[in-house]
């Protein structure tokens, strides 16, 4: 099976292999598939779509989940087309886990950059009561289940920017702590970026925590910290993932 991507002939391996694949380009650009059939294949599973689309073609499914954390059983809303939506994934359960255990701030402007449908945001405001919550995102549905999974807990206090990293956060926007679950598919350049811009968005002594698996660069993270930072700490390891922490000085 052959697409034709601008009069040229590209061997089609959507029948083999679940690609992570740019949905509007392919509908723009391949004149083989219509966008009906694109999204049967979608939901298939032949394409599986970037989670961090702008605004995801998957048909949305919306459903329940209850993540338990400590005491707590959150209810949340999740949808197809954003990150992990079956279940909390393990780096970001051991991310919030490691942060309630070594947090040691009741009042912060905490911002949950990469923010999926608002889990991390949700965990902070329950057991932190005096956080100011930031959330951003690129992807739409993202954003608006974020919204939705904040109401649902009774969080009514919050602000939601759709940004790329930071380039929709006015100058003045600065934060006590940053915490990210990073989107390694996006690739290094984009992965580093968030970890400078994060640095430059923080206060004085505010603190940046990420998640990364060691597999998929958690080495190259730490260093690229410890030059932004001049220092990294490791929190956590644990399933084949890493937990760091920087602190602004």
């Amino acid at each position: 099976m052959y697409h034709n991507f601008n009069s040229k002939k590209y061997n089609c391996q959507l029948c083999k292999y679940k690609l992570y694949i740019d949905i509007d380009f392919l509908i723009n650009k391949c004149y083989t598939l219509s966008e009906y059939k694109i999204n049967m294949l979608i939901e298939k599973g032949k394409i599986m779509q970037h989670y961090y689309s702008e605004s995801p073609k998957i048909k949305s499914n919306k459903g329940n989940i209850i993540y338990t954390i400590l005491d707590k059983n959150i209810e949340l809303i999740t949808d197809n087309g954003v990150f992990s939506k079956s279940k909390v994934d393990f780096g970001t359960d051991l991310m919030l886990r490691v942060f309630l255990k070594n947090n040691k701030r009741d009042k912060f402007e905490f911002l949950d950059i990469g923010c999926g449908y608002g889990v991390v945001s949700v965990v902070v405001k329950t057991f932190f009561k005096y956080a100011k919550l930031t959330l951003s995102d690129v992807n739409e549905r993202a954003l608006d289940l974020s919204k939705e999974n904040l109401i649902k807990n009774n969080i009514l206090e919050f602000e939601i920017i759709k940004s790329d990293i930071f380039d929709n956060f006015g100058n003045e926007k600065t934060f006590d702590i940053i915490l990210s679950n990073p989107p390694i598919r996006t690739g290094k350049e984009t992965i580093f970026k968030i970890y400078e811009e994060s640095y430059k968005r923080l206060n004085k002594n505010g603190e940046f925590w990420c998640v990364i698996q060691t597999k998929h660069g958690a080495k190259s993270t730490y260093k690229k910290l410890e030059d932004i930072f001049g220092k990294c700490e490791t929190i956590e390891i644990d399933g084949g993932y890493r937990v760091f922490r920087t602190i602004k000085s």
